[in-house]
């Protein structure tokens, strides 16, 4: 039994296959949040020469903000106010953390100081307006910007691609859903589970999600691939999580280019905080492609021979990595072979050092409770803080290899 198994909330049983999931809402064009009546009174004035009579205005503003953004879809553009912020540049590199890719930031204010706008452009706003906010400054911040020109570190953020990769058998599919699921849960991400295994893949059935042709057709025809086609291609599991799977038959011709594989990736890092892939152990040129471009290539291993053989030249196929892209290696199951198994020594005789190691624990999940699960999460927040750099709780059974 896999060490990590694929965490179900102890309250709800899955949904049938044939349930349908409602489909989140899509962005918004324009929200603000603003801190005063009258701030409110003359944005909306703004807005209403401008013609953008479907943007929503809020109070509250920049703590409101980051409260609202924390559990709900991230705007096209995003109006906050900083009046009466202690730290405004710092609020606004946590609110840069929680907007999706590919958003505006525009902040207005009652201060009138060039170190304050040097602070604010460096922490990723578009542009700052001092208030009273007028008709023309505000078209002005939310015009488009001419080609070439230097955009806002928040507004030309794209999502982290995690490739997973591993022998057949060793986890690597579990652990990839795993990983969806904690990002999409307890870090309030907005993910992307790509499943690259046309014929055979396996994530849509965990999650209890009908496979669409989406994928099949976004691979065979790239130049289709934009933000439509993806929402219709994505299989919803919750607001915050999204599946593109398939399930071709085993008949049937599935090559496709490298370069399909690219364009997707590439399309979905603008709508993604996470594109998680599950990678198949076919080493061929798309999906090669796949593990060249990711920031994160995650290497799943068991402590058999077969695995060890694999996952060294695995290694040599990817390379050292670098700070754009790394590499990780994570032992599932370890000490399940017994005395017959590769021990971490004897691995890292071959350059093989885990940097995350999780026991075989078969007892574990005898009779799976919220309790006894408690162990997973850890081992999957370990690697989630490994990816994203925020800190998990404590770790009782999993461990940093050495």
């Amino acid at each position: 039994m896999n060490a990590i198994q694929v965490l179900k909330s102890p309250l709800r049983s899955p949904a049938p296959i044939e349930k349908a999931v409602k489909r989140p809402a899509g962005r918004v064009r324009l929200m603000a949040f603003v801190a005063d009546r009258q701030s409110e009174a003359t944005l909306n004035a703004c807005l209403s020469d401008l013609s953008l009579t479907h943007a929503t205005i809020k109070g509250g503003g920049i703590a409101r903000a980051i409260e609202h953004l924390g559990a709900e879809r991230s705007p096209e553009n995003l109006i906050v106010d900083i009046s009466g912020a202690d730290m405004p540049a710092s609020q606004l590199h946590d609110l840069a953390e929680l907007c999706e890719p590919g958003v505006t930031v525009i902040a207005i204010g009652d201060r009138n100081d060039v170190g304050l706008y040097r602070d604010l452009v460096q922490a990723g706003v578009s542009e700052y307006i001092v208030k009273p906010v007028t008709t023309q400054l505000l078209a002005k911040a939310l015009s488009p910007k001419p080609r070439g020109a230097e955009s806002s570190p928040i507004s030309r953020k794209l999502g982290t691609v995690v490739a997973v990769v591993g022998r057949g058998g060793v986890g690597t599919t579990t652990l990839s859903i795993n990983l969806a699921r904690y990002f999409a849960n307890q870090q309030d991400r907005r993910i992307l589970l790509l499943d690259l295994d046309l014929q055979n893949g396996e994530c849509a059935l965990a999650l209890n999600l009908r496979p669409t042709p989406g994928l099949r057709e976004a691979l065979a025809n790239p130049v289709r691939v934009d933000g439509i086609f993806l929402e219709r291609a994505m299989a919803p599991h919750s607001e915050r999580l999204f599946v593109m799977s398939a399930e071709e038959p085993l008949t049937a011709d599935t090559d496709f280019g490298a370069e399909a594989v690219e364009a997707l990736v590439g399309a979905l890092r603008a709508q993604f905080h996470y594109i998680i892939a599950d990678v198949p152990r076919v080493h061929s040129a798309p999906y090669r492609r796949a593990l060249d471009i990711a920031d994160m290539r995650v290497v799943v291993a068991d402590q058999t021979l077969r695995s060890v053989r694999d996952t060294v030249r695995l290694h040599a196929a990817l390379g050292e990595g670098n700070a754009s892209h790394r590499n990780l290696l994570v032992v599932n199951r370890s000490a399940e072979g017994g005395r017959h198994a590769v021990t971490l020594k004897e691995m890292a005789k071959v350059g093989l050092r885990p940097k995350i190691v999780i026991p075989f624990r078969p007892k574990l999940f005898a009779a799976p409770d919220q309790a006894r699960l408690g162990g997973s999460v850890k081992a999957v927040a370990a690697l989630a803080t490994e990816i994203s750099g925020r800190m998990p709780g404590r770790n009782p059974w999993w461990r940093f290899g050495r």
